[in-house]
């Protein structure tokens, strides 16, 4: 592949709006927990562990979109190594489940 191709990734555009959409959603709970308590302050925890969540997600999702290009660019030792990343990671993910 040369520099100038590049493959579109319906994926990556929405990851990158999601790491926006992360960032907003960690500064609105911390801001929350910062100004307001009382019966308020449950909706800021659940800002905040929700973009801890979406932190977490958007690695995962981007190995997957590396995995679906270079499957698409045929270059196999690039995909099994997506690949192999994401099989650690659920294993990862099933042991520490059940642990």
């Amino acid at each position: 592949m040369t520099p100038d191709q590049e493959v579109p990734s319906v994926l990556g555009r929405a990851l990158r709006i999601a790491l926006m959409a992360t960032s907003a959603t960690l500064a609105m709970g911390l801001a929350l927990s910062l100004v307001v308590a009382g019966p308020a302050a449950p909706v800021a925890e659940a800002l905040v562990w929700l973009g801890l969540g979406m932190l977490v997600a958007i690695p995962i999702l981007n190995v997957i979109d590396v995995l679906i290009i270079e499957c698409r660019l045929k270059e196999w030792p690039f995909a099994a190594a997506a690949a192999a990343v994401l099989l650690i990671l659920a294993y990862t993910f099933v042991e520490k489940l059940y642990n």
